[in-house]
């Protein structure tokens, strides 16, 4: 059986003209589907019987079930066991007035970064435009209302950009979800082609660039899948990604790693490499990954580092990550069998 997300209006409308149906259902299927957040189409009361159980009988919808549940006050994170196969895990973060979903685009990373629970294992595949959207249904089923939605969970986003591309697309459709653009965020390590593809051609969403260091040689030992692009082709992306969008900052995140990347010297660098690019600079300390051999810097040292990028003229905040209790925050999501 297919997954129902997996179709685009266009692919629906061709598959109800081959059941002589016409096209209009489309739009009543989709608005069941992602407006109303159907767990079959049996529930879709304005369908003819007949109609909805030939999709039955082709299509999976609905909401999926957990394979596990791990919530704090901050966060619930859902472990869900994808129809093609594979689990992955997703995020609900709770914050001040709003919910915002953190989906993941692979099973598994490629990118090989040694902080990142995600990592471990590797990468088994990538996940398809209608998975991503099941994560953020299956989010909304138990959370309700979503405004915000972020990729970085587990993978690449830019190593699965069609996919990602087309589930934003989904996502911003007011026959669908409705959701605002600026309100989604992707996130990628620095697949530099990429970035300039997206600039041109991708949706308008929020971009973030994971950073690690603005030292060639420990952003290349922190990310190890990204060293084929330095840091100067990395910055002229991000350069052309602000000026096509009309001087859009990107967010680098740069997560803080005691006695690796928090000295004041890498205060100076950041201010070299940021001055002439639109930027917010967002500090995240270190979310410890027992297999990892990382640790997050002390908060006197992370309030310094913040000052101290301040008054170099940096953009700059500290994100205190949410979950952390779950092993839901950035850097901590992985497959449910690498536990």
């Amino acid at each position: 059986m297919k997954l129902f997300y997996d179709l685009s209006l266009k692919e629906l409308k061709k598959w109800l003209e081959q059941h002589d149906e016409p096209d209009y259902r489309a739009d009543q299927l989709f608005e069941w589907a992602y407006q109303h957040n159907a767990g079959s189409f049996d529930e879709m009361t304005n369908l003819p019987k007949d109609i909805r159980a030939v999709l039955g009988e082709e299509f999976i919808i609905g909401p999926l079930e957990p394979v596990a549940v791990a919530e704090d006050e901050d966060a619930r994170k859902l472990l869900l066991e994808m129809p093609a196969g594979g689990e992955v895990e997703c995020v609900a973060m709770r914050m001040d007035g709003y919910t915002s979903a953190c989906l993941s685009s692979q099973i598994g990373c490629a990118v090989g970064c040694d902080l990142c629970a995600s990592a471990i294992g590797g990468c088994e595949r990538s996940l398809s435009a209608g998975e991503i959207l099941l994560q953020l249904i299956s989010l909304r089923a138990i959370e309700g209302s979503i405004r915000n939605t972020v990729f970085m969970g587990m993978g690449e986003a830019f190593y699965n950009y069609e996919a990602v591309c087309e589930s934003i697309q989904r996502m911003t459709d007011d026959r669908t979800m409705g959701m605002s653009a600026s309100r989604i965020t992707v996130s990628t390590a620095g697949v530099v082609p990429a970035i300039h593809r997206y600039a041109t051609e991708g949706p308008k969403t929020e971009l973030a660039v994971s950073l690690g260091s603005a030292d060639q040689e420990i952003r290349d030992m922190l990310i190890p899948g990204m060293s084929r692009w330095d840091l100067g082709d990395l910055m002229a992306a991000c350069y052309e990604f602000s000026r096509v969008r009309r001087g859009q900052p990107v967010t680098f995140a740069y997560v803080m790693l005691a006695g690796v990347n928090d000295q004041y010297h890498d205060v100076d660098r950041l201010a070299r490499l940021l001055g002439a690019q639109p930027h917010h600079l967002n500090l995240i300390p270190y979310n410890e990954v027992p297999e990892c051999p990382y640790v997050a810097p002390d908060e006197e040292t992370i309030d310094t580092f913040y000052r101290r990028c301040r008054d170099a003229g940096l953009n700059v905040s500290v994100r205190r990550s949410r979950g952390q209790a779950i092993d839901a925050a950035c850097g901590q999501l992985r497959r449910g069998t690498s536990r």
